[in-house]
């Protein structure tokens, strides 16, 4: 076999690595919104009996899963453009929940220290699994094209 036959079955075999890798990241980042979006929903009635502001907040956290997860299924131009919106919205649901958790508001006047709340601790660990699988698809994607340019040459 010549080497450019080598060299382009090499390039073909790390194209599809690549491609492999991406879907992999965009499922594990689906599945870990939707996880999200089941434990507000899970709190989603109890909540609203006793905070409705509250409620009416993890309702727009649950629709934004959804649209984050549906954004990672059809694409984007650019992977920081793909990954952007699922970071942003793990890091505002973190936030979210320690501003609860400091300051008593109209909006949750009832969990100010409540830290140890067995949800909420599942919570953050799908939101900050998000944050985490969203930096890591957004900064490794430079290196795997380097390796592919390189590659072809």
């Amino acid at each position: 076999m010549s080497t450019h036959m080598q060299a382009v079955e090499h390039r073909n075999v790390h194209q599809t690595t690549v491609t492999t890798s991406d879907a992999i990241l965009r499922v594990l980042g689906v599945v870990t919104l939707m996880g999200l979006a089941l434990v507000h929903i899970v709190q989603l009635v109890p909540t609203f009996q006793t905070m409705q502001p509250l409620g009416v907040g993890y309702l727009f956290l649950i629709a934004g899963t959804v649209v984050v997860g549906v954004r990672l299924i059809m694409g984007a131009p650019t992977r920081a453009s793909l990954w952007a919106p699922a970071a942003l919205l793990g890091v505002g649901a973190m936030v979210a929940y320690a501003f609860t958790r400091v300051i008593s508001t109209p909006l949750d006047n009832q969990d100010v220290g409540n830290w140890a709340c067995t949800l909420g601790m599942a919570a953050l660990f799908l939101e900050a699994a998000l944050v985490a699988i969203s930096v890591y698809a957004i900064t490794t994607r430079p290196r795997e094209r380097e390796a592919l340019i390189a590659v072809r040459i």
